[in-house]
């Protein structure tokens, strides 16, 4: 079991900079949803008050929730901040517990993973496409949101690599 211990270890060194990454998205992401709040409250006024709504408010807010929804998710996940059914688990051993989460971080591996990849070759093929690769309002380019999922979920792939290594050396361990 030698090389487990070498692989649980790789976590450790890669995390700190893991760490430090999913906090300045989840900053980015907390500042997106900021500016999506004023966003929506100037709308409504400007609609109810002076009868002059904002342009592009709700394609905008739209984008913006990209960031502001997939950019938070690492950090969460970095502090086991998603919900979880544990009152069933609890009942089972570490070991059984560390497979069931062994399966999840799997699943969610595979789901993010696809999500990451997907969007990016879509955001490739929207940057060569000569028309129809922006909004209808406000005629913003969709690259920039979709390799904005991207990242959010690339990240993520990360932290559950991380979280994936962790389990299987508990599902492993003597």
């Amino acid at each position: 079991m030698r090389w487990l211990n070498n692989l649980t270890t790789l976590p450790l060194r890669t995390e700190k900079g893991l760490v430090w990454v999913a906090k300045i998205a989840a900053v980015i992401a907390a500042i997106v949803l900021a500016g999506m709040m004023l966003l929506t409250v100037g709308d409504v006024i400007g609609r109810y008050f002076f009868n002059s709504p904002i342009k592009g408010t709700w394609e905008l807010v739209g984008l913006l929730l990209i960031g502001a929804g997939t950019w938070g998710l690492a950090y969460c996940q970095l502090q086991k901040g998603h919900i979880s059914i544990s009152i069933i688990l609890q009942r089972f051993s570490r070991r059984v517990q560390a497979g069931f989460n062994t399966l999840t971080y799997l699943i969610g591996l595979t789901a993010f993973g696809i999500v990451s990849w997907r969007m990016f070759l879509l955001a490739e093929k929207y940057f060569n496409m000569p028309r129809g690769n922006i909004t209808d309002t406000l005629h913003l380019p969709y690259v920039p949101f979709m390799l904005a999922l991207s990242i959010g979920a690339g990240l993520m792939v990360l932290i559950l690599i991380i979280d994936l290594v962790r389990s299987l050396a508990e599902v492993f361990r003597k």
